[in-house]
């Protein structure tokens, strides 16, 4: 990415508190993106090489195309498209719903590393190739101030950069670990949930990712607890085996309260019927379980490494 003295310009007259946006692509993030997957897949000697009359880019876009269609119940994105990269690209361009366009986004990673797992022997290198565009692609998203990310395979929603890079990315790095697998799944879930507006399933996300972490350490430990534990009695466990260092004992009911306050939004706002009266749950108060849930996690999770 080259340092571009109108970047440098927008840098110096930007607004340090400028909000994220979340309902447009600009059309010069959109070609940007569009450049990335190119070089990225010049990279591949399996994409790059044709095969008979068609070529392997030309292959790849078509199972990318098929995906689309398939999940949107078309037969083209688009009219008039003379190739299926064409029809592809001119969507993802063309195209006004954000979401959608997350979705080709996804769609194309996740293609790309079909072709690695598939012959990993030739694409030797690749999972680093895709590591690097990934990098350059939250940069971009980030240099237009638009508020998503790319991360574990998905598309991700960016609500403050502090908390963002203080809360969810380094859950997500100890949720690499793979007796965390489970919370990961979930997590991911609850971002995925936000994102699309389902903010009952995105808060019943949080909660299973929360207690899923709480039972990996549990089993991990051979901690002793029931899968059907809640989240309270599964905090006792972990109370009671250590997990919390001994200076916090004395204040320990002040940070069971903290932790314990993502299960009890969850219980009065989606975990049960909504009775006569309607239950309205706001974006914000769904991106405070979501942080809440990040942070509850990175607390635990940190403290059990540090455990001898």
């Amino acid at each position: 990415m080259l340092d571009l003295f109108s970047k440098r310009q927008r840098r110096g007259q930007a607004d340090e508190t400028e909000a994220y946006r979340y309902d447009a692509l600009p059309r010069p993030l959109k070609v940007q993106v569009l450049h990335i997957w190119r070089e990225l897949l010049c990279k591949f000697p399996s994409v790059c090489r044709s095969l008979g009359a068609i070529s392997g880019v030309e292959l790849f876009f078509l199972r990318v195309r098929d995906a689309l269609c398939k999940e949107y119940g078309e037969f083209h994105l688009t009219s008039g498209s003379k190739t299926a990269e064409q029809d592809v690209c001119d969507f993802f361009l063309q195209h006004q719903d954000v979401a959608k366009c997350l979705d080709v986004i996804e769609t194309v990673f996740a293609r790309i590393t079909e072709v690695v797992v598939a012959d990993s022997y030739v694409n030797f290198d690749g999972r680093n190739h895709i590591r690097h565009a990934v990098e350059e692609l939250n940069r971009r998203f980030q240099e237009h101030t638009v508020g998503y990310e790319f991360r574990e395979g998905r598309m991700i929603r960016i609500d403050s950069a502090f908390l963002h890079n203080q809360v969810v990315t380094p859950t997500m790095a100890l949720l690499g670990e793979p007796h965390l697998s489970g919370a990961n799944q979930e997590f991911l879930k609850a971002h995925e949930h936000y994102r699309h507006g389902r903010l009952g399933e995105s808060i019943n996300e949080c909660l299973k990712a929360f207690e899923s972490t709480m039972k990996a350490i549990c089993h991990k430990r051979r901690w002793p607890y029931s899968q059907n534990d809640t989240a309270k009695a599964l905090l006792t466990a972990c109370e009671k085996n250590g997990l919390f260092p001994a200076f916090v004992s004395s204040s320990l009911s002040g940070l069971r309260s903290v932790l314990e306050n993502v299960a009890t939004i969850r219980n009065k706002l989606s975990g049960h019927g909504q009775g006569v009266q309607p239950i309205q749950i706001t974006d914000e108060v769904a991106a405070f379980v979501l942080h809440s849930t990040g942070a509850n996690i990175l607390l635990m999770a940190s403290l059990e490494k540090r455990l001898k």
